[in-house]
């Protein structure tokens, strides 16, 4: 009988320069919070690492901060997975899928972010999962000061222009196209 997961995952947004949450980053971890409350067997991959131009000193990833914040909020440590090799959505998708999802045979996907930024981490998801895993939406709504909007759609563009060529599910493919078209990849996993 194939291996059906039911799982989700919330995407980081951001550190401050003293490795505190963004804004951003908290009120997503506090919907996630809310979530694992409501759906009390489902495991959750927390997934951020920091920008390339952050160095770390301060020694903190988006993953760790959010389960910080989850843990906090009530949420057994043991329920939490942490991604936190990933400093974009594209590199959240291809990090979740190869560390925590490829092993499975498919199943549900919950992915934990703003309004904003939903539609095209959906597409991204559900390119680099393909047709075995419905991703589905757990939305939050967008903090008060984000000014991120109107780039949108040129994201989800550059997006599309991303996986034109790949099959959806292919996760090699999408991997090498991740390491070879951001090179701050090749550099963080060189250092």
């Amino acid at each position: 009988m194939p291996n059906k997961e039911t799982i989700a995952v919330v995407l980081g947004s951001g550190l401050a320069a003293d490795g505190s949450a963004h804004p951003v980053t908290k009120q997503r971890a506090l919907s996630a919070a809310q979530f694992m409350r409501e759906n009390k067997s489902v495991k959750l991959i927390c997934s951020g690492s920091r920008p390339p131009d952050d160095d770390g000193k301060h020694g903190s990833t988006e993953a760790q901060v959010m389960a910080d914040i989850i843990k906090e909020e009530g949420i057994d440590r043991s329920r939490l997975l942490l991604e936190d090799q990933s400093f974009d959505s594209l590199g959240n998708a291809v990090f979740t899928a190869r560390r925590f999802l490829a092993q499975h045979e498919g199943g549900i996907l919950y992915v934990i972010t703003n309004d904003f930024h939903m539609p095209r981490a959906l597409y991204i998801f559900s390119q680099v999962l393909g047709s075995g895993w419905q991703v589905v939406a757990y939305g939050v709504p967008d903090w008060h000061e984000e000014d991120r909007q109107p780039g949108a759609p040129a994201a989800m563009e550059r997006a599309r222009a991303f996986f034109a060529g790949i099959t959806p599910g292919d996760l090699d493919a999408a991997e090498a196209k991740l390491f070879q078209v951001i090179p701050a990849y090749v550099n963080r996993q060189a250092a």
